[in-house]
């Protein structure tokens, strides 16, 4: 796996690579399967205690999603996010699975990493404001 530093051997390059590949995701792109996740679990999709406070705040409710809900919505967003981009995400983690190995930086892909967690909180925030800011 050498060869993925040869071809990325600094996050400027990646970030060049990114920016010419990177197929934007949008809400669109989860919102039937995390609704459908939602509507499943009759919205509950909280830890059982935040849940029973009966105060759900769009500041900390993605602190106290369920760990179902939690691996859910990130198995979703991957799945979506490999479906428009599968040779980014693929070099993506090639790059920081083979830094870590061999103790190169593993900032190199940071351009990924830092738009998953983006595209994540963006679109919890909307399942959010779309099903859970009504009830309160």
């Amino acid at each position: 796996m050498e060869e993925i530093f040869e071809r990325f051997p600094n996050k400027e390059t990646f970030d060049r690579y990114w920016q010419e590949n990177y197929i934007p995701l949008t809400y669109e792109d989860v919102k039937a399967e995390y609704e459908a996740f939602a509507a499943s679990v009759e919205n509950r999709i909280f830890l059982s205690d935040y849940e029973e406070n009966g105060k759900l705040s769009r500041e900390d409710f993605m602190e106290n999603l369920s760990q179902t809900a939690e691996f859910t919505f990130q198995d979703t967003l991957t799945e979506a996010f490999y479906e428009k981009n599968p040779q980014l995400y693929e070099t993506a983690f090639a790059l920081y699975e083979e830094a870590q190995l061999a103790g190169k930086d593993v900032h190199v892909a940071d351009a990924f990493h830092e738009e998953y967690q983006r595209l994540y909180r963006e679109f919890l925030l909307r399942l959010f404001d779309d099903r859970f800011a009504k009830r309160n």
